[in-house]
């Protein structure tokens, strides 16, 4: 940024540090209204209005040169850290010609979703434009009991002005906007609903029966807070649990181990992918979902869902649509310190300086997780002869002798308490002094770093020692009794797993009937 710029039409520099723009008398111009004139956006002003001194003069303009920013400018409103708001010219972008690369993934991507929409028999266009003319998205995707999709491959970071006006226009045609990128830190995140990919080249695309999907999409975890919960509690009771139910946005990977897989549309827990969230969106059993921020409601998180996980979160809360955005501020309080204009082309130096800071977009600013005060309802528990326990597995009857069945019970507890307490530990044993994470440009998401740890104590580095050999010999009790001796094969497997999942019900059952401190 600088604070002079070369109005074409006036044949002069203006300097924008002065609050008459360093205007020659006598020229009958009026500061105000040439101020108003020079911050009007481009699409109403004609682009070359404002042009870079240097190039103004005749000399080399660096942005030019390097061929990413035209020579060409704007002047905004800028907030320095001082809180004061000052004229300030940028130069603006070129037109984005894309890459041979981008234009194969881009064709590419387009074929994807148009073979899978017909693979999955939904009607899609390619290249279309909407009936009310407002729009041609990449590949439209008509609904079949669900939602039409105005899918759009983006591979170049689009300013944030033309992801939300199309997105807009989409909306107008009776579309939900779909970006499906390949690169998380672009303006699209968070604007409207995406889907992330990794960054494959377009023939792998081309030949891809389908496409993991890395982002843009959550499932909803649904637990009671209890002592044996495979999860953690919220609130830090992670020790006994709060005896409450939690809700909570996770995305399907932190599931893994948690469900059984995929089941079809309406129960995809693991392997999301793009195909199959399109499908379910296009037959109704995903859905989109718009989490808005705490204090803007503005900013939010904008994922695709399942429609049966959009439905219980609904039942406690209501959806709320993102918040217009507000008219631009005034420019009554704009701060003049007469220095004159700086000349020289200061494109790819390091003179920029951040803006006053704003409150936080995207998901770092979005509560996802909510708490529900309904306590987990104990689970019948089965009378207990005194030599033998007899249990039904959904097939046949089976007894296991009492020292096994105790054994294995005590092993699911175990098991628990000892996940339980490594979550609640310092996530270095010893002390580390961490290191930082990655700062989203967009949401303002801090991902993959580490707050330094203190390291374990020698008290909590003996719990886990002793919770650990307690599960080890358990575990060597379980496997070698005598019992088994009786089966093999497929027999001895069936009998394991039945032990497995009687035993955990009346584990989970006695820590439910026990009292939280």
């Amino acid at each position: 940024m600088t604070n002079g710029v070369w109005h074409s039409g006036l044949n002069l520099v203006l300097e924008l540090d002065k609050e008459d723009l360093g205007l020659p008398s006598g020229r009958g111009i009026n500061a105000a209204d040439l101020i108003s004139e020079i911050l009007l956006p481009v699409a109403d002003r004609p682009r070359d209005l404002l042009v870079c001194v240097e190039r103004s003069l005749g000399r080399e303009c660096k942005a030019e040169l390097r061929g990413v920013k035209s020579p060409h400018m704007y002047v905004r409103q800028h907030r320095g850290p001082d809180g004061l708001l000052r004229l300030r010219a940028a130069h603006l972008p070129t037109a984005h010609e894309m890459t041979a690369e981008e234009s194969d993934r881009h064709k590419a991507m387009k074929d994807f979703v148009a073979r899978h929409c017909q693979s999955a028999g939904i009607e899609s266009k390619v290249e279309k434009t909407t009936r009310n003319r407002t729009s041609r998205p990449d590949v439209t995707v008509i609904g079949d009991g669900g939602i039409s999709l105005g899918c759009e491959a983006q591979f170049y970071n689009a300013g944030p002005d033309l992801v939300l006006r199309r997105s807009r226009a989409h909306y107008d045609a009776g579309l939900v906007t779909n970006w499906i990128t390949h690169d998380d830190t672009f303006h699209l995140v968070d604007r409207a609903n995406w889907m992330l990919i990794r960054d494959p080249p377009w023939q792998e695309i081309r030949r891809a029966a389908d496409l993991p999907l890395f982002g843009g999409y959550r499932i909803l975890a649904d637990w009671h807070c209890t002592a044996a919960a495979v999860r953690a509690c919220p609130t830090g009771r992670v020790k006994t649990g709060c005896g409450k139910r939690h809700l909570q946005w996770e995305t399907p990977r932190l599931l893994d181990g948690e469900a059984a897989g995929w089941t079809g549309y309406r129960g995809d827990r693991l392997g999301v992918t793009v195909g199959r969230t399109i499908v379910g969106a296009a037959t109704g059993s995903v859905v989109p979902l718009f989490v808005p921020g705490r204090k803007d409601h503005r900013a939010g998180s904008y994922m695709w869902v399942p429609a049966e996980d959009r439905n219980t979160w609904a039942e406690y809360r209501s959806e709320q649509p993102p918040a217009e955005e507000p008219p631009p501020e005034t420019s009554q309080d704009l701060h003049f310190s007469g220095r004159d204009a700086d000349g020289t082309c200061r494109f790819g130096e390091k003179t920029w300086v951040p803006s006053a800071p704003l409150p936080r977009r995207g998901i770092a600013s979005v509560e996802l997780t909510m708490t529900i005060d309904e306590p987990a309802i104990p689970r019948p528990r089965l009378p207990e002869p005194k030599i033998e326990h007899t249990y039904y597995s959904g097939m046949a009857e089976t007894t296991f002798p009492d020292d096994l069945r105790t054994a294995q019970v005590r092993l699911h507890q175990a098991t628990a308490e000892l996940t339980t307490l490594g979550l609640a530990l310092p996530w270095s044993v010893e002390p580390h002094d961490g290191w930082p994470g990655k700062e989203h440009s967009h949401t303002g998401e801090v991902t993959g770093g580490r707050p330094p740890s203190p390291g374990w104590t020698d008290e909590q580095k003996a719990a886990v020692d002793e919770l650990r050999q307690e599960c080890l010999a358990l575990s060597e009790t379980v496997s070698t009794h005598p019992y088994w001796e009786d089966f093999t094969g497929g027999a001895l497997v069936d009998r394991r797993m039945e032990l497995k999942s009687i035993t955990q019900s009346e584990a989970e059952a006695e820590a439910e009937a026990t009292p939280t401190a």
